[in-house]
């Protein structure tokens, strides 16, 4: 097969045993990469991974692939339970951790249109960009715990949470979202 970019986009449940990402299918996916490629591409991970696998998945192709004909480019898709295909068509911003500026170069060029658009393209180093989903997904999960806490102390005091949501969330600085009283959350992919 040959061709210039390869999308590694599969499930990362949580493992029973402790609650960790369950890789399986990222290096299922890494190994039948390598046993397929023909000639260079850039192997991109779409999926929600710790960081660190990037380097995992360039060892299974290495080990395939000696001669290294590929590049493991990180870049995380940052969709909404339900608006999935509304956020991958019109995306707030796209991530791309690579260090390599080959891969760089065919990675901007995937996302030539989005850069057209004038939206933002944060290009960084593969760890940082795998550290940065999961610190989006850590910050969402902080903004849940924080109205959970507030709607708890709004029991006691006889206060409406609801109303102190939508006043603490017009501040631009904090936003709306994310705001909302009731059921936690878990799992390395945040709607989980």
């Amino acid at each position: 097969v040959s061709a210039d970019a390869v999308f590694i986009a599969v499930g990362t449940p949580p493992r029973a045993s402790d609650g960790e990402a369950d890789l399986t299918y990222i290096f299922q996916a890494a190994r039948e990469i390598g046993q397929t490629l023909r000639d260079y591409a850039v192997v991109v991970v779409k999926s929600t991974v710790p960081v660190g696998t990037g380097a995992t998945v360039e060892r299974i192709l290495s080990g395939l692939r000696p001669e290294g004909s590929f590049s493991v480019v990180s870049n995380p898709e940052f969709l909404r339970e339900g608006s999935a295909i509304g956020d991958f068509q019109n995306p707030d911003r796209v991530v791309i951790g690579s260090e390599d500026e080959t891969a760089l170069g065919v990675m901007l060029e995937i996302y030539r249109p989005i850069q057209e658009a004038r939206l933002p393209v944060v290009t960084t180093k593969r760890k940082t960009s795998e550290l940065i989903k999961y610190a989006a997904n850590a910050f969402l999960a902080t903004k849940i715990t924080f109205i959970n806490e507030i709607a708890d102390l709004c029991e006691q005091v006889d206060a409406d949470v609801r109303e102190l949501a939508l006043g603490v969330g017009l501040d631009n600085r904090i936003g709306r979202n994310f705001l909302n009283e009731g059921p936690g959350y878990g799992g390395s992919c945040f709607p989980k």
